[in-house]
């Protein structure tokens, strides 16, 4: 068992987050991932209410007696409910655990220092990392240019950025962009974080709630086979490299406004996807997306990725 400040501070038997995705990451998936021992939380930005939000909580008690957390989305009209009101649910159910990302969470620090979270936040940017740490947050993850989602626009990999964070920053720091094996677990470790953060990998995993035609995308998938979508509306996402993808990236270079984006990028267009196998959609991975080959369960995953680390470090450590 690899031990760090983060599996210390919360109790997760092993260095290693799935990474909280919109539309995927729910009850299910996030007990699942938290009964393997990692660090799995809730994206709440999917419920359409405050209800549904602490239903899904109480259903996730349900499913798991081990740590988990919530992501809230700090990027304005993410959710339907209001950051301040997730805050007010997640302290009212007794959640110790609070991941942000999309925005600073300056505005919302003191509201957070109240209720006593632990925080992590999650950003792309060196100085971003920096400031993070100033404002008192806990535990700050960081992903590079590899990554599925939401990479800097900088464009930095994970193997330059991710030493940078960790000799400047004290707190605890997860990396991720790039991790889907037990090797990169011990490089990211070597790099200095205290946890790594794997994203696409979980998509092919039996408790993931992917149509299985997208799962075989995936599969099939090459790691040079993502590309990055609307970078000219400031909002820059590397998606598997579809022919919907390639569709929006000639819109743009055709100079197609945010109206004219805005059928083609939106969010439940790509819920819709999860769930039918619809590629006219964007789908968003990592180019870590060439390593997946199966879909195995997420603690037979799990169980796959420490061994391998196991054996790394094992030869790592010979005379």
């Amino acid at each position: 068992m690899l031990e760090t400040r983060i599996t210390k501070m919360l109790g997760i038997k092993y260095p290693i987050q799935c990474g909280t995705m919109m539309w995927l990451s729910n009850a299910e998936f996030v007990a699942a991932a938290a009964n393997a021992g990692l660090l799995a939380c809730l994206a709440s930005a999917m419920y359409p209410d405050k209800q549904s939000l602490k239903d899904e909580i109480a259903k996730l008690r349900d499913l798991t007696d081990q740590p988990f957390g919530v992501n809230v989305s700090l990027f304005p009209g993410h959710s339907a409910v209001k950051v301040d009101e997730a805050l007010d649910i997640l302290a009212e159910a007794g959640i110790k655990l609070l991941e942000t990302a999309g925005r600073s969470p300056e505005p919302h620090r003191p509201r957070i220092e109240q209720a006593g979270f632990v925080h992590i936040h999650k950003c792309a940017r060196l100085r971003d990392a920096i400031k993070a740490q100033r404002l008192g947050v806990d535990i700050v993850t960081v992903v590079g240019a590899e990554c599925g989602g939401h990479p800097s626009m900088d464009e930095v990999t994970t193997m330059v950025l991710a030493p940078q964070v960790t000799a400047a920053l004290e707190v605890p720091v997860i990396i991720g962009g790039g991790f889907g094996d037990g090797r990169s677990l011990v490089a990211g470790l070597a790099l200095g974080a205290d946890a790594v953060l794997m994203g696409t990998r979980f998509l092919n995993t039996a408790e993931c709630p992917v149509h299985p035609d997208i799962k075989n995308q995936l599969i099939e998938a090459q790691s040079d086979q993502t590309l990055i979508v609307q970078r000219t509306i400031g909002s820059g996402v590397r998606v598997l490299a579809n022919d919907w993808a390639n569709k929006i990236l000639l819109m743009e270079q055709n100079g197609a406004t945010l109206e004219e984006l805005m059928p083609y990028i939106g969010g439940h267009r790509t819920k819709d996807a999860w769930i039918s196998g619809d590629l006219d959609a964007l789908i968003a991975c990592g180019q870590v997306v060439g390593s997946s080959k199966a879909n195995p369960t997420i603690a037979e995953l799990v169980g796959q990725i420490m061994e391998e680390a196991s054996s790394v470090m094992g030869k790592l450590c010979q005379d």
